[in-house]
């Protein structure tokens, strides 16, 4: 686990006046923001004692050199170089609207960020917003900004407990495990290589081969690794230098000081190293601290940091066709099941579950094992754990040399010795999301396994087999998996064995679906303002907990209980009930933005919990079947989760 704060190096060098003309641009039409943000900058002068926390040392807090120095840098040197440049402040941050008018946003030494402002920046990226990120981005957590005179308790890495979610929900983007904080003294920063655009471009501008940055003192770099098979490429990397402090882990050209990175539809570069502090500006401004826009007197590198950085941010903004699709993908399997009568009288259940991450962003969540009678009441004491982070790369390891894409552990189930002869379910699931999150948006179950376990009347043991499956949904059907694992999170039901995937799904039908999936029981106080329903008839508390979750909405002041779900009251459904944010340039042209569902139907599509139809429509009126249901709402507990 990374250490719960930072102790950064006082930068006390004097300035130097660099000579060199900022290099200038073709003008862009790319509107690009800057990011100025107003509590990075306060904790940057801010001092807080050290001391110990749960056992573990906390450094002081000293007083850094100013943030907005380097955000000023960012907005003048781009603009000097002919992009289009705002600034964006951090109520901006709060709205995903507010952010998706932007080609490309850069972030300079952003330290603090809420989970919710994480939540939005990745969303911007993946929807196919381009970002930089010069140093430390979104490391501490906004909203334990220290008191005067307490610890620093902020850079706690967002209550996620693991290095596999350092950057908490923002962690997915970079593709990229966090490894260590280093200093490095006399050091060197230059590219090995010149096969990526951006090292082409900067290079061939500068007319030599290898561009680089030294710095003759102290500094503190971070260091990250990406994932194998991921999209994150490094382009500049820590190529030489005399001293750090970790020799056990930082070894020359071994780990990229710039990273190229792909997520979804947008692209980022990430910077581990003070690149501002490399850098000129020739500019009169609001300086802080006499520092007036120069370069430390330490580094050197100034035209070619200026010129990477040009070519990093050309590359994010512009329009580009390929992207890496965000996959969610766990397995989970249960092995040895086993039961017996204890001594004491207790009926035993025990097994080892194992829990994959196969797929390219990283998990973490609760591995829950719970036994339901045939009226899916819980019988005994069940078992949960959380797993802080499970890595989207099976070559990753910690200090045990240990696969940490995958959790296998052994549990058992205590149950009464007078369990009652019958069959049971033996349900496994994942609840994905951080321990704290409480919401119900947050915080939901993803994937599940489920068994029979079967006591005959005076047996000292119990059977345990294959739960049954829906007679009517063989595996040849599109919608196979999907449905099979709603089944085993309890989320569909069927009839006499059957699902009848094709029958039409009714307004509650779809509502139940949705409730369970969100793990909301129905409210009895739920009250519900529809002239064709009222309490005490069947389905009145369902449809007055969807309406209370926004899950549904009145027509002309009626439920409509029993008509036929639309493909857009279905968009409306999940987005409300999941609270789901996305938003795409791309519209459907039977969805005009005048229809009442749009941004609804945008969400699904930038989420790419939708695709439409190949004609380029969605078909908002079209009714949905209850395997057309089943696929959307599995998509969606895989598309979002935090």
């Amino acid at each position: 686990m990374k250490k719960l704060a930072i102790a950064l190096i006082a930068v006390c060098a004097c300035m130097l006046v660099v000579l060199q003309l900022p290099t200038q641009a073709q003008a862009t039409t790319a509107k690009i923001g800057i990011v100025f943000s107003e509590s990075s900058e306060k904790y940057a002068n801010t001092t807080h004692p050290g001391g110990t926390y749960n056992g573990q040392t906390v450094s002081p807090k000293v007083d850094y050199s100013s943030t907005y120095n380097k955000e000023l840098k960012a907005y003048l040197l781009y603009q000097q170089q002919g992009f289009h440049v705002e600034k964006i402040y951090e109520k901006d941050l709060s709205h995903l609207e507010s952010l998706s008018q932007y080609d490309a946003i850069v972030f300079p030494y952003t330290v603090m960020m809420n989970h919710q402002q994480r939540e939005n920046v990745k969303m911007y990226i993946r929807n196919g917003g381009g970002a930089i990120f010069a140093f430390q981005t979104g490391r501490n957590e906004s909203a334990k900004f220290p008191k005067v005179g307490q610890m620093d308790l902020s850079p706690l890495i967002y209550d996620v407990d693991s290095w596999v979610m350092e950057w908490d929900n923002l962690s997915e983007v970079f593709h990229s495990r966090f490894i260590d904080d280093i200093v490095l003294g006399n050091s060197t920063i230059s590219n090995t290589n010149t096969t990526h655009p951006i090292i082409q471009n900067a290079t061939k501008e500068l007319g030599k081969s290898t561009l680089s940055l030294t710095k003759s003192d102290h500094e503190w770099v971070e260091i990250i690794k990406p994932w194998q098979g991921g999209a994150a490429s490094p382009i500049l990397y820590f190529t030489n230098y005399d001293y750090t402090d970790k020799p056990q882990t930082m070894k020359k050209n071994a780990f990229g000081a710039a990273h190229a990175i792909e997520y979804g539809k947008g692209r980022v570069v990430q910077i581990g190293f003070k690149i501002y502090d490399y850098i000129t500006i020739n500019e009169q401004a609001a300086w802080q601290d006499n520092e007036n826009g120069i370069a430390y007197a330490t580094t050197r590198g100034d035209l070619d940091a200026q010129v990477f950085l040009k070519h990093a941010l050309h590359w994010v903004a512009e329009d580009h066709d390929s992207q890496v699709p965000r996959r969610y993908h766990l397995s989970l399997s249960s092995d040895g099941v086993q039961s017996y009568v204890a001594p004491s009288g207790q009926f035993v259940f025990y097994s080892t579950v194992t829990v994959k991450n196969n797929g390219n962003v990283p998990a973490r969540g609760t591995l829950k094992v719970e036994i339901l009678d045939a009226n899916d009441r819980v019988v005994g004491k069940g078992h949960e754990r959380y797993i802080p982070g499970l890595a989207a790369d099976a070559t990753t390891t910690n200090a045990d040399r240990k696969d940490i894409s995958t959790h296998s552990e052994k549990y058992q189930i205590f149950m009464p010795g007078n369990l009652a002869a019958g069959t049971y379910t033996i349900r496994t699931s994942f609840i994905e999301g951080r321990d704290d999150r409480k919401n119900v948006d947050e915080k939901f179950a993803t994937i599940a396994e489920i068994k029979t376990l079967t006591r005959t009347k005076g047996s000292n043991k119990a059977s345990i087999g294959v739960a049954p499956f829906f007679q009517d949904v063989s595996a040849s059907n599109g919608a196979y998996d999907d449905i099979k694992n709603l089944h085993a999170l309890g989320i569909v039901k069927g009839s006499n064995g059957k699902f009848n995937p094709q029958g039409t799904l009714t307004r509650i039908q779809a509502t139940e679906m949705v409730l369970r999936a969100l793990g909301i029981t129905a409210s009895s106080s739920a009250t519900l303002n529809a002239s064709d329903i009222k309490p005490g008839d069947y389905g009145y508390a369902v449809l007055a907990t969807g309406v209370r979750y926004g899950i549904l909405s009145l027509e002309d002041g009626k439920i409509n209980a029993h008509q036929p779900m639309t493909r857009a009251a279905m968009a409306h459904a999940l987005v409300k009930g999941f609270k789901l944010q996305g938003y795409a340039k791309h519209t459907f042209v039977d969805v005009p933005a005048s229809h009442i569902y749009f941004k609804d139907i945008q969400a699904l599509y930038a989420l790419d919990i939708t695709t439409g139809y190949a004609d380029q429509t969605f078909k908002p009126s079209n009714t949905v079947t209850r395997q057309n249901f089943a696929q959307f709402v599995n998509r969606t507990l895989h598309a979002n989760a935090k």
